[in-house]
């Protein structure tokens, strides 16, 4: 019963990193426009609640 947990668990595993390896360039530009927008939030004044900022003026 553990064997066939472990070999379920690896396949899966081995599916997200061939995943994540194919779509490595998609994922980087999705983490650094979070880090911007992060960044953007960070440095304005908040509208109404923390964390938002102003990005329609």
């Amino acid at each position: 019963m553990r064997a066939k947990f472990a070999g379920a668990l690896s396949k899966l595993l081995a599916g997200v990193v061939a995943w994540v390896r194919r779509h490595r360039r998609l994922l980087l530009i999705l983490l650094l426009l979070s880090l911007f927008f992060s960044v953007l939030g960070y440095f304005t004044s908040p509208v109404s609640v923390p964390g938002m900022c102003k990005i329609y003026g």
